[in-house]
């Protein structure tokens, strides 16, 4: 908690996304960045995803997308080509 590191970006400019990154999912604070705000998470997201001690809230649901059926559609259109994709052991039935 209050995790304080200098930032990097002076150094490597690159940096600046990865430390946003670290900002956004663990807390840490880098000093000295030009631009530390949330890069993944939303803005009213209050919490660091990826530490040990963040729990879901209880009051999460599940809400399905468009892309979670994606594989079953492709492979409805799509038969598997084992000699053209190098994969012999296909298993699903054109």
């Amino acid at each position: 908690e209050g995790v304080r590191l200098p930032s990097l970006t002076p150094i490597w400019r690159s940096a600046e996304f990865q430390e946003r990154e670290i900002f956004d999912l663990y807390g840490i604070q880098f000093e000295g960045h030009p631009d530390l705000r949330r890069i993944l998470m939303w803005d009213e997201f209050k919490d660091y995803p990826m530490r040990k001690d963040y729990r879901e809230p209880d009051d999460y649901e599940y809400e399905p997308t468009p892309h979670d059926d994606v594989l079953e559609r492709a492979k409805q259109h799509y038969a598997p080509r084992p000699q053209l994709d190098g994969a012999e052991n296909i298993t699903a039935q054109p």
